[in-house]
């Protein structure tokens, strides 16, 4: 610093010139005396305000030391704040990362526990899923030994029970055999005749027997009746009739139908002829066929088709 050197500068006293004035001959030595006394006054106010001036600049420059102590100890105390501050953060953040490391070893362990358990805990269920599966084949192997023994049973049952049958539908063709040559010598006795609407009717029986020998053929279902003459409709089959007059000498009668909510009057009709009439549900119709005629009743049979038409849409 140039601080001392500045400081002696200032108390030094200026240089004056000290060159001797040419001696005046003009002038008395009064007048030097009053020269010399005001050169004198005017040194020690030169002197003077040289010496405040040092005085002034020298209370300046204390001023300005203390100025730059006082900068210097902020400095120095920013410094050591400084210091202090970065050996904090560094503690701070050592503690922060110790922290965070001792997080992440716990947070890895417990992870790893957690998998293991959970392998174990798998393990442990596979186990028992595979041990649950195994119960279940040796019961189901067991459920088709028994369906086996069973089925094995029940063969040999139906074997046995198809032996039988075999016997059975041997005797049954047999016996179809032997209806079927009765038949044959019985077709002769049925005829065949014109119904009352101009359609040719089925085989006709004129007795019980031969109404027999009808229902072997299968052609029609056949319903034997006997009708009071006393006008009450009777149900017959899926029909209702009533007779309403009979003529016993000339094998005649009189009587009504009722089919589909219609009634269908039947007059002067003679033994063994086909009386037919039509119902919504037969292609075929329905015959009426009356073996023979007292003074109160009819007897005689209804042969009805046996194949029904669909319902129309």
């Amino acid at each position: 610093m140039t601080n001392t050197s500045q400081d002696a500068n200032f108390m030094k006293p200026p240089v004056t010139s000290t060159v001797p004035a040419a001696p005046d001959t003009t002038t008395p030595s009064s007048a030097g005396w009053a020269g010399k006394a005001v050169l004198a006054l005017a040194i020690a106010g030169a002197f003077g305000a040289t010496m405040y001036q040092s005085s002034q600049m020298s209370k300046e420059l204390g001023t300005v030391k203390r100025q730059l102590m006082q900068s210097e100890h902020e400095i120095s105390d920013m410094q050591g704040q400084l210091a202090s501050n970065s050996a904090d953060a560094k503690r701070e953040v050592s503690v922060t990362v110790s922290k965070i490391t001792e997080e992440l070893a716990k947070t890895r362990k417990e992870a790893l526990s957690s998998s293991q358990r959970a392998q174990v805990s798998a393990r442990q269920q596979a186990g028992k899923v595979m041990t649950a599966m195994a119960a279940k084949n040796t019961e189901l192997a067991q459920q088709i030994d028994q369906l086996k023994t069973d089925n094995s049973a029940k063969s040999t049952e139906v074997e046995q029970k198809l032996s039988g049958i075999k016997g059975d539908v041997g005797d049954v063709k047999v016996d179809v055999a032997a209806t079927k040559a009765d038949l044959d010598n019985t077709k002769t006795d049925f005829r065949r005749a014109m119904g009352d609407m101009g359609v040719m009717s089925g085989l006709i029986a004129t007795n019980s027997s031969e109404l027999g020998e009808l229902r072997k053929l299968g052609e029609r279902n056949y319903i034997e009746f006997t009708l009071p003459k006393n006008g009450t409709p009777q149900k017959v089959g899926d029909v209702q009739m009533a007779l309403k007059k009979t003529d016993m000498k000339r094998s005649r009668f009189t009587l009504d139908l009722l089919a589909d909510d219609k009634k269908i009057e039947k007059k002067d009709k003679t033994v063994n002829e086909p009386v037919q009439f039509y119902t919504a549900s037969m292609r075929l119709p329905y015959e009426v066929v009356v073996n023979s005629v007292t003074k109160d009743s009819v007897k005689g049979y209804l042969a009805v088709p046996k194949v029904k038409l669909f319902a129309q849409r």
